[in-house]
């Protein structure tokens, strides 16, 4: 069995979407003082590798604790896809159109873009899928999509049109996934659990692949 991490690690240097609040992790307790160590943590919930759950674009969308298990473990129908594309290109159907994409799948697209994490182009030229890419996967009724940028959305729309398509058809989105490119052609189990925060639009999750 082999394990693939595909979270981002969490500090007060990540870079967060533009807009949103930095993290802060604060030492709350110490040792010298309270005998145990502890801290605080203030983020946005879609801070790092993190879930969007279908309420994030639509108000009667479920929140992130209503999400199955069985939405965010799973051990067939995964499909990585290497769709490269350079700064605030769109994925279309086009790109997608060969892959033998089934109902239920969760879809990965390796963009190759986490090579540019901590640089300024990695939010503000990301690529991301087309409005008429997101609806031919809302067609197709696919379980989620994850990629490894900041965005399902390219950097360039502003209205978050894949995002909105998404949360109205109860897709789940993942983003800023790491190591997509060591699951190619590969048989793996996702699972990407992400905290149960009642009535929440995402959380960070820990995104693992495991491999039999």
């Amino acid at each position: 069995m082999q394990i693939i991490d595909l979270t981002q690690e969490i500090d007060e240097h990540i870079q967060v979407f533009p807009g949103s609040p930095k993290v802060s992790l604060l030492q709350w307790s110490n040792f010298e003082s309270h005998k145990f160590a502890s801290e605080a943590i203030f983020c946005s919930t879609h801070v790092g590798t993190h879930i969007d759950a279908p309420y994030h674009f639509n108000s009667s969308g479920s929140a992130i604790d209503k999400i199955s298990l069985e939405r965010l473990i799973v051990r067939e129908k995964t499909k990585v896809l290497k769709i490269e594309k350079k700064d605030n290109e769109e994925i279309e159907i086009s790109d997608l159109r060969n892959c033998e994409i089934m109902e239920n799948d969760s879809i990965l697209i390796n963009t190759n873009w986490s090579k540019y994490k901590n640089m300024n182009k990695y939010f503000t030229n990301s690529p991301g899928l087309s409005k008429a890419a997101a609806k031919y996967l809302a067609e197709i009724k696919i379980n989620l999509v994850g990629i490894d940028s900041p965005n399902i959305d390219p950097a360039t729309d502003e209205d978050f049109g894949s995002h909105r398509i998404f949360s109205e058809n109860n897709i789940l989105i993942l983003e800023n996934l790491m190591n997509l490119d060591k699951l190619l052609n590969k048989r793996f189990t996702l699972i990407a659990l992400p905290l149960k925060l009642k009535n929440c639009s995402g959380s960070p999750i820990r995104a693992i692949a495991i491999q039999d």
